[in-house]
């Protein structure tokens, strides 16, 4: 199973050792138009973000394919593997346009990557983050962390949400995997897990996700609270990733585009539909005075 936000870490990871000195390959919206193609980098198999398969195409596609309709183009989608590639890299070696669901997150990037010189983000359109689950025969719907400090939470070992639990000095309990904090919630051996945003598609699909033929509910038992939106620290916006102009190409009008659609186009009705298809939690961007 693939925890979003740590691929995406591993991802600007990759841009360090894979393109040192690439020049970024910016696209300007009048050869977009030109060829009349959008051509987006998405990993073939990262349900509920995205899937080669039309049928179930996943949340990042959808999108994909609205913001192609809004510029009146087709969609191409340039499959990649993110277990081995990188969908940044590909972007600024120049075989797409743009990656579609990068969350900003100053706090996951190294300075070494210098994402500053080398790739610019759109506005955020939506926000995630890590989400509590709980039991459904748990009457209790928390609102904060606070609502819940003396419960046993349960965190994937390695995440951030693990680290600023202890930090904070939650009583934490440490698991191998997202499955593994669902499994043991299940069994009854914590009272709340505090896992990524997917949690919902794992509860309602399984962790063998790759399956579109695997319909039944694997967690019956178990749900996101409702009411609780991800604090700071556990949150982020998320955005679409364009290579940054050279100092030979300074045009900014397919970046200024996307923010012009994303702004007047894109209604929060409309994502918070999208992101329940994809048994996801939808939340307005964040403020980022409250990010910091």
């Amino acid at each position: 199973m693939k925890h979003y936000i740590f691929l995406w870490v591993a991802l600007f990871t990759c841009l360090v050792l894979i393109l040192p000195n690439a020049d970024a390959a910016s696209s300007t919206l009048g050869e977009i138009k030109k060829k009349g193609v959008l051509t987006v980098c998405m990993d073939v198999r990262n349900l509920p973000y995205s899937n080669a398969d039309p049928e179930l195409p996943g949340l990042n596609v959808e999108i994909a394919q609205l913001l192609a309709e809004e510029l009146g183009v087709e969609l191409e989608l340039h499959w990649l593997n993110t277990l081995r590639d990188s969908l940044l890299a590909d972007m600024l070696n120049g075989h797409c346009d743009c990656v579609i669901g990068i969350p900003i997150e100053e706090r996951a990037m190294s300075e070494s990557i210098q994402l500053g010189k080398r790739v610019d983000f759109s506005k955020p359109y939506y926000g995630t983050g890590y989400v509590l689950v709980k039991r459904k025969s748990n009457q209790q719907s928390p609102k904060t962390l606070e609502d819940i400090k003396s419960e046993t939470i349960g965190a994937e070992g390695g995440s951030i949400a693990s680290d600023v639990l202890r930090q904070q000095g939650y009583n934490r309990r440490v698991y191998g995997s997202q499955i593994a904090v669902l499994n043991a919630l299940q069994k009854g051996q914590i009272a709340y897990g505090c896992v990524w945003a997917n949690a919902g598609w794992l509860i309602e699909k399984g962790s063998r996700i790759q399956q579109t033929e695997q319909v039944s509910t694997v967690y019956p038992e178990l749900e996101i609270v409702d009411g609780y939106t991800p604090e700071p620290r556990f949150r982020w916006n998320v955005s679409i990733a364009f290579s940054k102009d050279t100092p030979e190409r300074k045009t900014r009008d397919f970046q200024d585009a996307v923010n012009k659609i994303i702004e007047e186009k894109w209604s929060a009705e409309k994502l918070k539909e999208l992101c329940e298809k994809y048994h996801l939690p939808y939340f307005a961007p964040f403020q980022e005075d409250e990010q910091k």
